[in-house]
């Protein structure tokens, strides 16, 4: 065993490299137990002790490749999850933005449909007169609101006429 290689000994790629040595090993043992009357039928290595400081060497080895591959894996894991989250930010953008385009159409749609009624509603003098006079109302209540309850508004108006009693 001693003149062996460490990296032949402690393979994990190739066992039948390993079976090969183990049968050298087995054969060599064979050879010189048989002048005591001993056969030697199989050898194994159950357990390869290295020296304490190689030992932990190897132990160190080991866990910095592990340490490598578990860095790598959450490299790997955040790049796919940035991929992830950039396909669901883009088609969020686009549903949204075709969402808001639709808003946008209907509404557009509303406003027509409503000035088209508004036309049709107040298509006479009479109608559009009485439409005039509401809007005048209302902006009247909207400034009275406040504690100032003083109104200027111009002597010839329709709403200055109905309120100092002319009409």
């Amino acid at each position: 065993m001693g003149t062996l290689a460490q990296a032949d000994i402690i393979n994990m790629e190739d066992g039948a490299r390993r079976n090969d040595i183990y049968t050298n090993i087995a054969s060599d043992v064979d050879r010189l137990a048989r002048t005591y009357g001993i056969r030697v039928e199989d050898v194994k290595i159950k357990q390869f002790d290295l020296p304490e400081s190689n030992l932990n060497a190897v132990y160190n080895r080991m866990i910095s490749e592990r340490n490598q591959m578990a860095e790598k894996y959450t490299a790997d894991g955040n790049y796919e999850a940035s991929i992830i989250r950039n396909n669901v930010d883009k088609q969020v953008n686009i549903i949204v933005s075709d969402a808001e385009a639709e808003a946008a159409k209907l509404v557009a749609e509303g406003e027509g449909e409503y000035m088209r009624m508004l036309a049709a509603a107040y298509d006479s003098q009479d109608k559009k007169d009485f439409y005039e006079f509401t809007l005048a109302l209302d902006a009247l209540k909207k400034s009275l609101n406040g504690t100032e309850k003083t109104v200027i508004l111009d002597g010839n108006s329709a709403l200055a006429q109905i309120l100092m009693g002319n009409q």
